[in-house]
């Protein structure tokens, strides 16, 4: 027993389980320990080959020449049993919830940028989709270390972009074709545009909206640093939180519109040459709590261009209105050619920051309550889908100037 035991201590480490590798880089450290500070036995010239007997971490515990040491797992070449033999358990134990992801799309939204140091969700997401694509053979740990350093730096040497070794813009929008955020810095539609005064001050917009205009309230709002997400011209939520923050920081109403008070509050005073979006107001639903008590507002006649001001009278059915002055009520009669009407005309109104389509008829009729505006009574101003007081209805032939006036611009 004891000459047994003596012979089975005799035999060599290298004869338990050990695969061949190749070094597949020129200059290769032989460390004596598993990390990038070690000290190194010798450097390995390209082709040679090796024991390999075990992994550590991002490296493979070698032989070679005699010596035990340790080579990044990035540097060895393995036959895929030997990959799998070493590296196969401790990837199916992997507790990752993305381990088991074979596509890109399967990992859901892009991770943000990381780099080595980095540790967590992204990471994991960042692991797996390398994997997935055949850069990266350790275990999906959300631990950015040397070894995810190395495969980044792979992947990003394949597709053309700058060797970081970081998990930047430009290899997250290779690898996922999208990103969570971007800067001002490397957002491409930025164009370099550093500075607020740099872009042309946009139209008022609102959600749903799109285009150039969309695209400068972007710009800016992503130099004020409230605006996130990857510039695209799309008024979506993400723009409506955007300019609700900003809106909030300036102390204006947080309704996530851009609108002329927050126009004016984004771009100071070169915003001279902002329009309004005409705006469709469902009368029952909205309209009655936006004209409320004496406000006053402006009207302007979309075929004449014209421009009166009037205050609210009542506002049940619809909006009964008074010219404000006597000039107000000059304007007004001009539009019928000095003679008053029940008429329906086209118009749009202006009232605290918003442009509505409207139609209105130019008849005094009931009630008034300002006396020196020449004006004997007061006149109706309906929106989509406000109805008659008489009979209760929705007028068509007012509909019809509102469907009108929505094609207008103030």
């Amino acid at each position: 027993m004891l000459a047994i035991a003596l012979l089975v201590s005799m035999i060599p480490e290298a004869l338990a389980a050990s695969y061949t590798g190749t070094i597949n880089e020129d200059k290769v450290f032989f460390r004596m320990k598993p990390n990038t500070s070690s000290d190194y036995h010798t450097l390995l010239k390209k082709n040679t080959k090796v024991t390999v007997t075990g992994t550590s971490g991002d490296f493979y515990a070698v032989t070679y020449d005699g010596n035990k040491g340790y080579v990044m797992k990035k540097f060895v070449t393995l036959s895929s049993s030997a990959l799998k033999a070493l590296n196969g358990t401790a990837a199916a134990v992997s507790n990752s919830k993305y381990a088991s992801a074979k596509t890109i799309s399967a990992l859901g939204t892009p991770p943000d940028y990381t780099q080595k140091g980095s540790s967590g969700d992204s990471v994991e997401k960042l692991q797996q989709a390398l994997k997935i694509k055949g850069y990266f053979s350790g275990t999906v740990d959300g631990k950015y270390g040397d070894m995810t350093v190395a495969a980044v730096k792979a992947y990003q040497k394949a597709m053309g972009l700058s060797q970081t070794g970081k998990a930047d813009y430009a290899t997250i929008m290779k690898l996922f074709g999208k990103v969570l955020y971007t800067t001002v810095a490397n957002d491409p539609q930025m164009n370099g545009i550093t500075r607020i005064s740099q872009i042309t001050v946009p139209a008022t917009s609102e959600k749903g909206n799109s285009g150039k205009n969309v695209l400068a309230l972007q710009q800016a709002l992503k130099i004020k640093g409230f605006y996130k997400a990857p510039i695209d011209s799309k008024y979506g939520d993400q723009t409506v939180e955007a300019v609700k923050a900003f809106q909030k920081s300036k102390g204006l109403t947080q309704d996530g519109k851009a609108g002329n008070d927050t126009i004016k509050a984004l771009f100071g005073k070169n915003a001279s040459n902002y329009t309004y979006v005409t705006e469709r107001l469902d009368w029952f639903s909205k309209g009655v709590n936006v004209f409320t008590g004496q406000c006053v507002y402006t009207v302007k006649d979309v075929n004449t261009g014209k421009t009166f001001r009037a205050r609210r009278r009542f506002g049940s059915n619809h909006l009964d209105s008074e010219p404000l002055t006597a000039s107000d009520t000059a304007v007004l009669k001009s539009l019928y050619g000095g003679e008053w009407s029940w008429n329906r005309r086209a118009i749009l109104v202006l009232y605290n920051g918003h442009v509505y389509a409207a139609s209105m008829n130019g008849m005094p009729h009931g009630t008034s309550t300002i006396t020196n505006n020449n004006f004997d009574g007061h006149f109706c101003i309906h929106f989509y889908k406000s109805r008659t007081h008489g009979t209760n209805r929705v007028d068509e032939a007012h509909q019809n100037c509102v469907s009108r006036a929505m094609s207008a611009t103030w």
